[in-house]
């Protein structure tokens, strides 16, 4: 027993030091040369990977500056059972490495890293395909893009492709870099060279083409020739020149023109605010009554229903509805608020249909002397709920609370106050602002009846006391 335990032990440190063998270095060596700390990739991240059934094979997502790096497969975050795949993580490459002893054709699949640092989230993903044989063709698994570099800057192109274990005597494969146009290797200088590589007992294999110090000379096509017995493939690269974009003969810039220009700008908008500031909710109001849709053909019995409390009678009943009546035309119809809140939408709904606006006088009043957040919210809630065209007029500033609770429906009191139109009547602007919201008028035609009205009824007392000449700030 002892001897078969120590033949185990030998056979796993031998399959550990195969696996350290093949993909231990795979994230340390040809890295990019960059010492800034950010989250970024280190090496070329190949977008395809091959391998043979029954073959070692590893993924690689080389990078540093990430506080948590993660596996997918075809969107199952790993770890994965059997059944979706046998790659399992490699630790000792701060699992930046996936791999298996043997891999199987229910391991191909897309395979995605996802690395976290505290702001930034990157993700790459990879496609292995798994084969039953060798394929006929290279395989290509990198190639790099066209570079553009200025002239002194170094530059780095990579080309890598699968082919397999070839098998055959004085039978070799290689990636090798040469530049169209140019005789004989093209690295017979020391600042410009090519480094090869191979991973994974030498199925996949490239070569890095590295310029220090670029030169005029050095602009131009590359081709990264890919070379398996009997098979051959050109990967053409293209390094260009930058170039900057400059200004030719560069005109001056007219400051002073620019400052007048800006200047007069400013004060126009600055102007037309003020303007609008004073005049502008007027204009609104003359706009709308000039020029908005009339409403009289839509089988409602009045412009305006009023709703009020009985404590708040004398400022409906003698305020509002007057004005609106008298010197603005409107036919307006009144109704109590029925003494319990939560029986104001079904008592009101009949009069609201035969409307065309709901003015709704509330106070503290109206609410049995009770003026909190939640009181408040359920009268406003009853008002609006009773599917017309709703103007509530506050009679005193509305509550305001840091702990605002909201009902089932995630509703707070402030919240309802954004779908309704609420005017406090403290407000300099209130007559204005009410009439902004309700149907339009044509008080010339108004004008004109009210005028043969008083001819043919001059004993009505009512009439005639509203036709006496005064200013809308009296009235106001």
């Amino acid at each position: 027993m002892a001897c078969r335990d120590i033949v185990s032990r030998l056979f796993l440190l031998f399959v550990l030091s195969r696996t350290a063998l093949c993909i231990e270095d795979d994230c340390s060596i040809n890295t990019y040369n960059s010492s800034n700390g950010y989250m970024q990739f280190t090496k070329e991240t190949t977008f395809a990977e091959f391998a043979i059934v029954g073959k070692f094979k590893g993924l690689h997502c080389c990078a540093k500056g990430y506080r948590s790096v993660e596996w997918l497969k075809d969107g199952r975050l790993y770890p994965w059972s059997s059944s979706v795949s046998g790659l399992i993580l490699y630790p000792e490459s701060a699992n930046q490495t996936i791999y298996t002893q043997t891999i199987t054709a229910e391991d191909a699949g897309n395979y995605t890293c996802l690395l976290r640092n505290d702001t930034t989230v990157y993700t790459h993903t990879i496609q292995l395909r798994v084969f039953d044989k060798i394929p006929d063709d290279p395989k290509i698994t990198y190639v790099s893009n066209d570079k553009e570099v200025s002239v002194g800057q170094s530059v780095r192109l990579f080309c890598e492709a699968f082919v397999g274990v070839v098998n055959l005597p004085d039978a070799h494969s290689e990636a090798i870099w040469t530049k169209s146009g140019h005789n004989g290797s093209i690295d017979d200088e020391p600042r410009i060279r090519q480094e090869k590589v191979s991973r994974e007992d030498g199925q996949t294999f490239g070569t890095y083409l590295i310029i220090e110090e670029v030169v005029n000379d050095d602009f131009g096509k590359y081709i990264c020739k890919i070379v398996k017995p009997g098979r051959a493939i050109d990967l053409p690269v293209y390094i260009r020149e930058k170039v900057y974009v400059g200004y030719l003969n560069p005109n001056p810039v007219p400051w002073k023109k620019l400052i007048i220009t800006v200047a007069i700008i400013l004060v126009f908008f600055i102007s037309a605010f003020i303007l609008y500031v004073h005049f502008g909710l007027s204009l609104r109001v003359k706009f709308k009554d000039r020029f908005g849709a009339l409403e009289d053909n839509d089988d409602k019995t009045s412009d305006v229903l009023i709703l009020h409390s009985q404590q708040d009678s004398e400022m409906a009943l003698e305020k509002i509805c007057p004005l609106l009546e008298n010197e603005y035309h409107y036919k307006c119809a009144t109704k109590t608020l029925p003494s319990g809140v939560n029986l104001w939408c079904a008592k009101l709904s009949d009069a609201a249909r035969k409307t065309r606006r709901v003015v709704a006088v509330i106070s503290p009043s109206s609410l049995d002397n009770q003026w909190d957040t939640a009181t408040v919210y359920q009268a406003l809630k009853q008002l609006n709920s009773l599917n017309a065209k709703l103007v509530c007029v506050a009679m005193q500033e509305l509550p305001k609370s840091g702990t605002d609770l909201k009902n089932a429906q995630g509703e707070t009191l402030a919240s309802i106050l954004k779908s309704m139109t609420v005017i406090p009547y403290s407000s300099e602007r209130f007559w204005l602002s009410l009439r902004l919201h309700l149907p339009a008028k044509r008080f010339e035609q108004a004008s004109n009846d009210i005028d043969m009205t008083q001819t043919n009824n001059p004993n009505d007392t009512r009439l005639n006391r509203f036709a006496e000449p005064r200013s809308l700030d009296m009235l106001v």
